[in-house]
């Protein structure tokens, strides 16, 4: 009985065995920069800002993390940008790694550790080597990886990056436990603690080391020394610390205990991880928890409850086809039922046992028969390669010979060659120097066509300040003179008259110096663009209460129409800014007991928002100039001023957030402007 049941102790640990290694991944939704960086121009910029997104998705979408990499990369080889090549086919290697693509993620690697060399960037060429380092180490290939690690951790050090070398060390330790070479592990581990403590980083890595350190003692059976690098571990536990990080520790503990015959110790750290495990959903590492609990229960004679969780356990891993855990679930029920003396059900689970594990062997068979048909194919591919390296050296003597003998025969006629060549150079070179004196002749036109077109722009909107703002300040002006008699004569519903008209002026006043902020924004291409989840009819109800009191002085019927609730992803205030001016010129160009409806609706990607009166309408020769800056300029149906900046700035504001506005109108007849805005689902995917 002891002896089978150590060796399911010994399989036990192993299975639930847990080593740290570090790759610095970000745990963050990188969902809210997706169409952030996308919008940017083509340039080094955006390359660095998709190749950053492309490292954050490595977590989420490994498709959309080789896309957005795939992405830098043609950008950067457009623009000629090195760096940023280098930088993309770096990101790309990693992307391949996660992918399991070995191969393809070490040829990338290199050519972009043969880029950074060339720049002379050593901590690129460093972060490089570490990952290659990573990249060798999944496949196996223990020796390449301790070089890579070890040429890593050398730049590091010269560069004195000391959180750096700290990784490196940490991967060289957990490389080391998995070799099997547990001193030079232990030696890296320990190190790295010291540096860590020095450093002051965050409590996480210093856990993480000292369980990498109590792993390295499980391994070596100094369970004692393993005991006490956990129980410092478990020290700096906080709501903070990782869920599975946690159930790691504590799975060991009770691993520890067990073996130590401390069963109600290894029963409580059990029952702890179980509680992680069922509060994160965590299916994979139940079953050893279950297993160990099991055991424990069995060995202190509570069998009801140590077998309802070795057969919870069971069927878990049957589920799940794991056959390694279904193997030695199997096993473990084996010694439960002879323990307690239930041959009949023993003999049932032997014979499951047997067969899984003539399951398991058949896929090991397997696996050995594939990978001596990949290294058959990798032996065939290396003698046809040195046989084509044969073939290219004889090709190359007889290359070089027969180049001896026509260089004899020509040297003459390549000399003359060589003049001629020369003076077609000489030539080009001429005609090269007169473009550039052309290109530079017609780039001064162009600029000076531009500064015209910006002297003009100034020179109009200097006039729509000196009309536009004049006007209802002079208006302003007046009724502030006349408030006092109409107050001496107690005639109020002159004052009531008198308020509203101050109103439409102050509101006039207002939405001129908005458009003029705006418009001194645009120049300088600072325009604040914070996009944000807004319900559409909420936000609209409330600019269209705003204009309400406006309409009802000239008798105008103001509607708003919908069929259901509409979220869109979009700047609020500029959304405001757009709705603001619609309903202004709608209400300005609307004669009295006139009407004008506000809508929205939807289709599968865009709301579509309009605003239609039935005002005085747009002559088909200005339709055309309507939205340019400054062409808006005109007067209501009661004097009322216009400022010619309105439509220009909802055209830029609807543009910037990724929309389209267009304009129904006939003279007489009224005026439709309808616009889109993206729906929030479309951002989300």
């Amino acid at each position: 009985m002891g002896f089978v049941y150590y060796c399911f102790v010994s399989i036990f640990l192993f299975s639930s065995f847990y080593i740290f290694g570090e790759e610095r991944l970000q745990n963050t939704a990188p969902d809210s920069l997706f169409f952030y960086v996308n919008s940017l121009p083509d340039d080094s910029l955006k390359v660095l800002e998709l190749n950053e997104l492309s490292f954050k998705y490595l977590e989420f979408q490994l498709d959309t993390a080789f896309i957005l990499g795939q992405k830098a990369l043609d950008i950067s080889e457009e623009l000629d940008f090195e760096y940023g090549t280098a930088k993309s086919l770096f990101q790309l290697g990693l992307v391949l790694r996660y992918q399991s693509n070995y191969q393809k993620a070490i040829e990338y690697s290199k050519k972009s550790y043969n880029l950074f060399e060339k720049m002379d960037k050593s901590e690129e060429k460093a972060r490089v080597l570490n990952s290659l380092g990573n990249t060798y180490k999944r496949v196996g290939d223990y020796k390449k990886s301790v070089e890579y690690f070890i040429s890593s951790l050398k730049i590091y050090t010269e560069i004195s990056d000391s959180v750096k070398v700290s990784y490196v060390m940490n991967n060289l330790g957990v490389l080391y436990l998995e070799m099997g070479e547990y001193e030079k592990s232990l030696d890296f581990h320990l190190q790295n603690l010291e540096v860590r403590r020095k450093l002051g980083v965050d409590k996480e890595l210093i856990f993480k080391t000292l369980m990498n350190i109590g792993a390295v003692y499980r391994e070596t059976n100094e369970n004692n020394k393993a005991l006490d690098y956990y129980k410092e571990a478990i020290n700096l536990i906080d709501k903070n610390t990782n869920k599975y990080y946690q159930l790691s520790l504590l799975q060991n503990m009770g691993d520890i205990y067990q073996i130590k015959r401390y069963f109600k110790s290894a029963k409580n750290y059990y029952l702890k991880a179980l509680e992680i495990e069922e509060e994160i959903g965590e299916q994979d590492r139940l079953i050893y928890t279950l297993q160990g609990l099991g055991n424990v229960l069995i060995i202190e004679r509570n069998y009801n409850e140590g077998f309802a969780y070795l057969l919870r356990a069971y069927n878990l891993a049957k589920d799940q086809g794991n056959l390694l855990k279904w193997k030695n679930l199997s096993e473990s029920l084996i010694w439960a039922y002879q323990i307690t003396g239930d041959y009949k059900n023993g003999l049932y689970y032997q014979k499951i046992y047997q067969s899984v594990s003539d399951s398991l062997l058949g896929l090991e068979k397997i696996k050995q028969i594939t990978e001596l048909e990949h290294r058959y194919d990798a032996e065939k591919r290396e003698q046809q390669i040195a046989f084509l390296e044969k073939e290219q050296e004889i090709q190359k003597l007889n290359y070089s010979k027969k180049t001896i003998e026509a260089n004899k025969k020509n040297f003459q006629k390549n000399i003359l060659i060589i003049f001629v060549v020369f003076a077609i150079v000489f030539v080009a070179f001429l005609i090269r120097k007169n473009k550039k004196i052309i290109d530079q002749r017609a780039e001064i036109v162009d600029q000076n066509e531009k500064l015209l077109e910006s002297n003009n722009t100034k020179d109009r909107l200097f006039q729509i300040i000196a009309h536009d703002l004049r006007s209802p300040l002079i208006s302003m002006e007046s009724i502030t003179q006349l408030i006092p008699y109409w107050v001496e004569e107690q005639d109020f519903d002159s004052l009531s008259k008198l308020s509203k008209t101050l109103e439409i002026s102050v509101n006039n006043v207002l939405s001129l110096i908005d458009n003029l902020l705006n418009w001194a924004l645009n120049q300088q291409g600072e325009f604040p663009y914070k996009p944000e989840n807004i319900d559409l009819k909420e936000n609209l109800a409330e600019t269209i209460d705003v204009y309400r009191p406006i309409a009802e002085i000239k008798n105008i019927d103001l509607k708003f129409t919908f069929s259901k609730d509409i979220m869109v992803f979009a700047d609020r205030n500029m959304l405001f800014t757009v709705m603001r001016n619609l309903l202004n010129n709608a209400v300005k160009f609307t004669p009295e007991k006139g009407e004008i409806v506000v809508g929205i609706d939807s289709n599968q990607q865009f709301a579509k928002i309009w605003v239609k009166d039935s005002g005085i309408g747009i002559p088909t020769e200005k339709k055309k100039m309507i939205f340019e800056l400054a062409n808006g300029h005109g007067g209501g149906t009661k004097g009322e001023t216009g400022k010619g900046l309105g439509l220009f700035f909802c055209k830029e504001f609807v543009k910037i957030n990724n929309g389209d506005i267009y304009i129904e109108s006939e003279k007489g007849k009224g005026t439709a402007i309808t616009f889109t805005l993206p729906l929030l689902n479309m951002t989300e995917n």
